[in-house]
């Protein structure tokens, strides 16, 4: 609907959408501060016809029932949001293979995890600490199409132990050719966190966040 009167002498007094909304929607309560405005002053020799009032009553309708239908579907998003995130806290303690690469080292030796697209004739892991410096890199060989595993013992370079912390890895690898290889970086470990600060589920693999898209599967073979 126009927001201008039809028929009406002074506009000055007309309540806009901006001014009882603080926006640009128009809610039903000044879609009829403006229809009632507007046959307050209206001109007596040209009133508004009875097709405009009945169009202008129809649109009103239209718009409480957009309303109506609104709300419902934010009720039906939140039943499901609900029902999603009770779900998600089944994975709690489950151990499952995610894509990403990043873990949390706290002692000992880690395992890197990693999905060749084809064999390779070289593969370097790289590994780099919270400040993003390298701690330990190094050419593993080839390696068959699929999923492969590399035990890092934990040491930088220099055979000096890491401290605590996340760490980030990286796999680059080349086929006999020389060209390379797609490698998707994996992690495994158990989920011990699930968060729901932001309305929808975000789990924690072993301290370290992940999306609940990242995961490929259960470690038991079955899928999230």
């Amino acid at each position: 609907m126009s927001t201008s009167p039809i028929g009406v002498n002074t506009t000055a007094d007309i309540p806009t959408a901006t001014s009882n909304m603080g926006s640009t929607s128009l809610g039903k309560d000044t879609f009829l501060k403006l229809l009632t405005t507007q046959l307050q002053n209206q001109d007596p020799t040209e009133p508004m016809s009875n097709q405009e009032f009945v169009a202008q009553l129809a649109q009103f309708s239209q718009l409480e029932s957009l309303q109506g239908m609104s709300g419902q579907l934010d009720s039906l998003y939140l039943v499901n949001a609900s029902m999603n995130n009770a779900a998600m806290t089944n994975l709690l303690g489950r151990d499952v293979v995610a894509r990403g690469d990043t873990f949390h080292h706290a002692s000992g030796s880690e395992d890197i995890h990693f999905d060749a697209s084809q064999a390779t004739a070289s593969t370097t892991i790289t590994i780099t600490n919270p400040d993003g410096t390298v701690v330990f890199s190094q050419d593993i060989g080839g390696q068959g199409a699929g999923e492969g595993t590399f035990t890092w013992d934990g040491k930088d370079q220099n055979g000096q132990l890491v401290p605590e912390g996340d760490y980030s890895f990286s796999v680059y690898a080349t086929d006999a050719n020389g060209d390379s290889v797609d490698v998707q970086t994996l992690i495994q470990g158990t989920i011990d966190q699930m968060s729901f600060a932001t309305g929808s589920a975000a789990p924690s693999v072993e301290g370290v966040d992940i999306g609940i898209g990242d995961i490929v599967r259960l470690v038991d073979g079955e899928t999230p």
